[in-house]
């Protein structure tokens, strides 16, 4: 039988033993040697340690709130729920979505229990990808849209499925058309074509209409594709693309 293993949490000076590894390793003057020393000294804290954050409960107020790995509060125990609260590794976090009396906004993880956004969002939820929360409001269910930690607007709330990027090109939908987004630079386009081809390594096709075109990034301006390759004045300019970035 096979059981999930379990890892200790690490102590406050072992975590801060491990950030202070990571730090280091953001130093231009090391040496392959030392890179190597310190990132095997990282991965073994990674694997002898639970590094992710948890969610404690007050006993008396049935609030909840947010400890890391080493037991230290980063939210305090004032809250109904959390959607996703990261941990020291994969996913560090600098704010977090939380829920009070029925609705979600967003507050610091620094202890100081500070909003960022107000408690007016019916969903949060941060999507790495992009370090911004996919967020459902107005009621609408069916449908959400991405909004920024202060909760300011950043795709309204039309989208009604979600894809993970590919090569930083991001595929939207909304009740059968799909748009666009580019996880680098943030141009996007909200769904409005019938079709995508989105090949590996190849610019990304959009139909629209029965025609096969190529959506310029900085203008959102769609271009068929004997236009785009036969007009000079597209030869310097950047379509949406699924091409791996080095």
């Amino acid at each position: 039988m096979n059981e999930e293993m379990k890892f200790p949490r690490p102590s406050v000076e072992k975590l801060n033993e491990y950030h202070e590894l990571c730090q280091k390793m953001h130093d231009a003057q090391l040496t392959d040697e030392q890179l190597d020393e310190l990132m095997a000294q990282i991965n073994d804290i990674i694997g002898a340690y639970d590094l992710d954050n948890y969610v404690f409960q007050d006993d008396a107020t049935g609030k909840k709130g947010v400890k890391n790995p080493a037991g230290v509060v980063m939210v305090p125990a004032e809250y109904d729920d959390f959607s996703f609260v990261g941990d020291q590794n994969s996913f560090p976090i600098g704010d977090i979505a939380a829920k009070k009396d029925g609705k979600w906004g967003v507050v610091t993880v620094d202890g100081t229990n500070k909003v960022l956004c107000d408690f007016r969002f019916d969903y949060l939820l941060w999507f790495p990808y992009l370090a911004l929360y996919i967020a459902r409001w107005d009621g609408v269910d069916s449908k959400f849209g991405f909004v920024n930690r202060e909760g300011k607007v950043f795709i309204a709330n039309v989208l009604t499925k979600l894809y993970e990027p590919w090569n930083d090109f991001m595929l939207l939908e909304a009740d059968g058309k799909y748009g666009a987004l580019d996880v680098s630079s943030f141009f996007f386009v909200l769904p409005q074509y019938d079709e995508v081809d989105w090949d590996p390594d190849e610019d990304v096709v959009f139909h629209k209409d029965g025609v096969k075109g190529y959506i310029i990034e900085d203008t959102g301006e769609f271009v068929p594709i004997e236009l785009y390759e036969e007009d000079e004045k597209y030869d310097n300019t950047y379509v949406y693309n699924t091409h791996v970035n080095i």
